[in-house]
């Protein structure tokens, strides 16, 4: 019931918004388009943080009495270095990573940028291509937050819904942290020359680290089959590759700036969700052969 109205009312404040009830009502678009902004992220904002609450406040804070102490939040240094592993290996960040590198060649990435801007080949417009930018990250928090909030509570630490939601929302912070860091020190201009914050593209980093969440709650999903996985995980990150793509054809980066966001974001999530969490990345296989007696042993970290 609160889905269908949500659906209703950001339908028709989208639609406002994009001029069709301004038409009507005999208003320019551009005269409600900066308040009507405003009203939809207020709305968008406050229905999450209520979805949020009353979700936790139905499932319970955990299926079962744990005996947890706080050295238990805190991963081992072998856990960090081998999370970091882990976000480095995965191709969500070295692919990406490396397309940063190749449209640096030869002032492919002014080329690539200006393009986008002229044709606006998916967008239509420069304003609607940094209005969709903004929805599109929009929807990558309601992935992230709805996932962990379908997750099963387990008896590990950050195991219930109420630590993993603390525990990425952590993660996204510290994603802004490390981003507003860079923009501060590379002082890169934008293509069309607001400000020197082009590098690197924060809505590419924030859009990707909620997303890549949202892929990684989805794997701890039970019972989910294989194609509901790769629907969902397929749609997260097409999410997170149209707001990228948004912030380009806006003319606000280039797309050096949001590959390397989108690396930056993906390397973020998977490292601190490696770090706290258990993952499949803790069994450790062994083969010993020895006089024609074989052993195969299996062993897992808690």
């Amino acid at each position: 019931e609160v889905g269908v109205s949500y659906v209703v009312a950001h339908g028709i404040i989208y639609g406002w918004r994009e001029g069709w009830w301004c038409c009507f009502l005999g208003a320019t678009p551009s005269k409600q388009h900066g308040a009507i902004r405003m009203l939809v992220v207020k709305f968008r904002n406050r229905l999450a943080v209520s979805f949020s609450l009353l979700i936790i406040l139905a499932s319970g804070c955990a299926s079962s009495k744990r005996d947890l102490k706080a050295r238990d939040y805190w991963p081992s240094g072998s856990r960090w270095k081998q999370a970091a592993l882990n976000a480095v290996k995965d191709r969500g960040t070295w692919i990406p990573l490396a397309g940063a590198a190749v449209v640096s060649i030869d002032h492919w990435d002014e080329h690539l940028s200006d393009w986008a801007v002229e044709n606006t080949p998916v967008f239509g417009s420069i304003d609607r291509a940094l209005t969709a930018s903004d929805n599109l990250k929009s929807a990558t928090t309601f992935a992230m937050v709805g996932t962990a909030l379908f997750v099963p509570n387990g008896s590990g630490a950050w195991e219930t819904k109420v630590e993993r939601l603390v525990l990425e929302v952590g993660a996204v912070q510290l994603n802004n942290l490390v981003t507003n860091g860079l923009k501060s020190i590379t002082g890169r201009e934008r293509p069309d020359g607001s400000d020197d914050r082009s590098f690197p593209s924060g809505h590419a980093s924030q859009a990707f680290t909620r997303a890549s969440l949202a892929c990684l709650n989805v794997d701890d999903l039970p019972n989910l089959s294989r194609g509901w996985r790769l629907t969902l995980k397929t749609s997260f990150q097409a999410l997170a590759v149209g707001t990228a793509w948004a912030r380009v054809e806006g003319g606000v980066h280039y797309p050096s700036d949001v590959l390397f966001g989108a690396a930056l974001g993906n390397f973020i999530a998977t490292f601190v969700h490696d770090a706290f969490l258990p993952t499949d990345s803790d069994l450790r296989f062994g083969a010993t052969v020895s006089r024609g007696e074989y052993f195969l042993s299996v062993s897992t970290t808690f």
